[in-house]
């Protein structure tokens, strides 16, 4: 536990995600798993509320840009392929999500009656380095209920650099972050 707030604290992370405060980091093997574990917590915790039978109206979402592994997992925690939105990205944005979008997408799955579950973020996906506005798209998630995972994996590491921390902008308003400190000593 000291050296995960340790680690945090380098990380200046929210104090919602340390043992001294709220939270608690752990460790994992992959960013895979990771975003296994937090898209149950979030599917169960839904399900609590609307009952198991209603697996097959969860969705989630990330962008184009997310890695691969994404659709994988959801696919392991019972989502339905059908209920997996990739949301397109553009050149002209750098390949980051746009909260515009983001919005319109869900708010046409809630019309339907779907079930807006979770979205996973980037910081620097693997392809793009693409970087997702935190923010304003949380506080879009956030009216939504929607549990947001931060992918942090390839350049989580760099919050440690003061000129980086605005990548961050908006990470305490999230449920979950996943950054492997070994991708940026390279």
């Amino acid at each position: 536990m000291i050296v995960m707030d340790w680690l945090g604290n380098m990380l200046k992370l929210p104090k919602s995600f340390m043992f001294q405060g709220t939270g608690g980091e752990i460790i994992q093997n992959t960013t895979s798993e990771v975003i296994l574990v937090t898209l149950i917590a979030a599917r169960d915790k839904a399900l609590d509320v609307l009952g198991f039978d209603n697996i097959n109206k969860l969705v989630v979402y990330a962008s184009d840009q997310t890695h691969s592994t994404f659709a994988k997992v959801c696919k392991l925690a019972g989502i339905s392929p059908r209920n997996i939105r990739s949301i397109p990205t553009t050149l002209e944005a750098g390949f980051s999500m746009s909260p515009i979008h983001f919005r319109t997408v869900v708010e046409a799955d809630v019309a339907t009656g779907l079930v807006s579950l979770y979205l996973c973020l980037n910081v620097a996906t693997t392809s793009t380095t693409a970087v997702d506005p935190a923010r304003p798209i949380t506080e879009e998630a956030n009216k939504h209920g929607i549990w947001v995972h931060v992918d942090a994996a390839y350049a989580g590491s760099a919050r440690i650099c003061p000129e980086f921390r605005h990548h961050f902008d908006g990470i305490e308003l999230v449920e979950s972050l996943s950054f492997e400190s070994l991708q940026m000593a390279a």
